[in-house]
């Protein structure tokens, strides 16, 4: 797969995305929020990425030569509607994927660090952030001391069945009982 497939492949798996948010969702989507943060974080510490957020361009601190195609880009940006976040960290997740069909290889201690991110999105749309904490409709995460995470455990399992868990745990624990895609 060459690099510009491998951008398209990304375009056609974001594209697919229904990006509504229903909320449902919200404590594994929080889960796989953390565990970009985390990854995220020792991406910077390993390439000596300057950035105080945590939604940031990491292909360009790899390699800032190998960039997507612009066109690829701005076509996948008129079909999300995810909003200005989600708008705003896409073309950094098409980055990423040029990256990867270049023949770079992951660092044997780093893992994809936008592999979660795309399955928040594709759990139930995206998300907005607002006074430093990322919305995810009834629960939200803090973006404050993200690159701290970096010490965290890795995320165990980001298996169908193991984050519809985590959604079925947490409603019940908020809620007292299990919430549906209608919302309730």
């Amino acid at each position: 797969m060459t690099s510009d497939d491998a951008v398209r492949a990304m375009v056609d798996r974001l594209s697919a995305i229904n990006w509504e948010r229903h909320g449902h969702r919200c404590w594994s989507k929080a889960a796989l929020l953390k565990e970009y943060f985390r990854r995220a974080a020792l991406w910077a510490d390993a390439y000596q990425c300057d950035t105080p957020v945590p939604f940031f361009d990491i292909a360009a601190c790899v390699d800032p030569g190998v960039r997507a195609d612009q066109a690829a880009i701005d076509g996948l940006l008129a079909k999300v509607d995810g909003g200005w976040d989600v708008d705003h960290v896409t073309p950094y997740i098409l980055h990423w994927a040029a990256l990867r069909r270049t023949g770079f290889v992951l660092p044997a201690d780093l893992d994809d660090p936008f592999e979660p991110l795309v399955l928040l999105f594709e759990r139930d749309g995206g998300f907005h952030t607002e006074n430093g904490e990322v919305d995810l409709e009834y629960l939200s995460v803090s973006m404050r001391r993200w690159r701290a995470r970096a010490g965290n455990p890795p995320m165990a399992s980001f298996a169908t069945g193991t984050l519809d868990e985590i959604d079925r745990a947490g409603s019940l624990a908020q809620f007292g009982y299990v919430m549906g895609p209608d919302g309730n």
